[in-house]
């Protein structure tokens, strides 16, 4: 009954409070300096995540990666890579097509010189499309081919994370998540046969004097896009100055639940919706709404320096 009235994320936040508090004795006691430090600022931070639904830096434990083998990687240092990528919501090479307030379109996707993806928000007077914003979202999605190379990537289960340098300024969304075409069904069970998983979001104000600056939010969403639709978001989670420097952005799915990450730190965990027993294909974008008009900062990259998928060891087929 009281989740009905609070948000599973802030009670969650409370229940934390005792471990955080237990952890910073321990650290106390042991003489672990920065351990204890870090564990009071926990402390706080949950008060505020449980009154007031502020952000909270990842305190919980950090990813045991042996666990896994890597099993897809791109480092961008080929460029665009037509037999794994193609566009999102934009159905060419050429094609444009408009998405909330930009259109978008692979003009706006360009490469640096040490391998990193760029998808920048930018204003041209003479776009594809005429005088407008414009942005890009791509995807590897495998049950789809526009130019008659595509193969895509999608994997069910183990562990998928970007590092990247987000947008910014205000009006942008950019994005790392997970996505099945299962999902657009109006009679999907829950997440069990079509999920949403958005590893990594960012709100659109981009102020640097408030509460949220600085941190991104982790949600799962089921059920399709219509009437039946639920989401949970998991919360808010401060990365390190994500606007100038890399992070690293994961969840670990297994079959029976979400583990999110910020660089290898556990945010929180769920099983929401029936965790999906689907493979799931990976998603960049980069969306924009009407705030953008306030951007000062145009063009703005989402630079993204890789992006890797990992299965669990247990789950790999055994060689004879």
């Amino acid at each position: 009954m009281l989740q009905n009235m609070i948000p599973k994320r802030r009670l969650a936040a409370f229940s934390s409070l005792g471990g955080a508090l237990l952890a910073a004795l321990k650290a106390l006691v042991s003489l672990q300096g920065k351990r204890f430090l870090a564990m009071v600022v926990a402390f706080f931070q949950l008060w505020g995540a449980a009154l007031f639904d502020t952000p909270v830096k990842p305190y919980k434990d950090e990813i045991d990666m042996s666990q896994f083998v890597l099993t897809f990687e791109d480092e961008f240092d080929r460029g665009f890579d037509e037999t794994v990528w193609q566009g999102h919501y934009v159905y060419g090479d050429n094609d444009t097509q408009r998405r909330d307030t930009a259109w978008w379109n692979r003009e706006q996707v360009s490469f640096t010189d040490d391998g990193c993806l760029m998808i920048t928000t930018a204003y041209k007077e003479d776009g594809p499309a005429g005088a407008n914003y414009y942005s890009y979202g791509m995807e590897t999605n495998p049950n789809k081919n526009y130019n008659g190379r595509h193969t895509g990537f999608e994997q069910l289960y183990g562990y998928f994370e970007v590092r990247c340098i987000l947008p910014k300024g205000a009006g942008l969304n950019p994005a790392f998540w997970l996505l099945t075409d299962g999902m657009w069904a109006d009679d999907t069970d829950g997440g069990v046969s079509g999920a949403e998983v958005d590893i990594l979001e960012t709100g659109t104000d981009y102020n640097p004097k408030g509460p949220d600056f600085g941190s991104i939010i982790q949600t799962i969403h089921v059920d399709a896009y219509g009437d039946a639709h639920k989401m949970e978001l998991q919360g808010s989670f401060y990365a390190d100055d994500p606007y100038n420097q890399f992070n690293t952005y994961g969840v670990a799915w297994n079959e029976d639940e979400y583990i999110f990450y910020v660089n290898g730190v556990e945010t929180a965990r769920t099983d929401f919706g029936g965790v999906c027993r689907v493979p799931l294909y990976l998603i960049l974008s980069v969306g924009v709404n009407e705030k953008v008009a306030q951007n000062e900062y145009l063009p703005s990259p989402f630079i993204v320096d890789y992006v890797r998928a990992y299965q669990y060891r247990d789950l790999l087929p055994a060689k004879d």
